[in-house]
């Protein structure tokens, strides 16, 4: 079966740099698999801007992977959600896109108080952290 993770986000606002971070990561992991894709990196990020144009290029694409950030409650900051079904991007810049996916990975990256304060090492360490696990479940997947 195939696998695509979109990793939503921008590099350059250092809070919402967690899905690209987490795509960096997956890509370097998966680069050489044909089963699996992704898009969204520090390279080349998936956002609100650019949403359209790879909604476009997902369109034939099976088992998608929305992986994205976002602001909670202070006590939430590093838990992780996963759901069934796509998801709004663009919520915390009071615009939305709907994303069309299998699967939406959401993780806690800060509470809106504390937008300024963030450290690339804290945004760097919840992907580090979010990748790894979503890499051991790929690897744990029947074939």
């Amino acid at each position: 079966m195939s696998y695509t993770f979109v990793c939503i986000g921008t590099n350059k606002i250092v809070p919402d740099s967690f899905g690209p971070r987490v795509g960096d990561k997956l890509k370097q992991v998966f680069y050489s698999s044909p089963e699996i894709s992704v898009y969204g990196t520090m390279q080349n990020p998936v956002h609100l801007k650019n949403a359209t144009y790879f909604l476009e290029e997902l369109e034939n694409k099976k088992q998608i992977i929305l992986i994205d950030s976002a602001i909670g409650k202070r006590e939430d900051i590093g838990n992780t959600y996963v759901n069934r079904g796509g998801m709004e991007i663009g919520k915390a810049f009071n615009q939305s896109i709907y994303f069309p996916a299998n699967i939406n990975i959401k993780t806690i990256i800060g509470a809106k108080e504390y937008m300024p304060n963030y450290s690339v090492n804290q945004i760097e360490n919840l992907a580090n952290e979010v990748a790894s696990k979503i890499i051991k479940i790929v690897f744990e997947l029947p074939v």
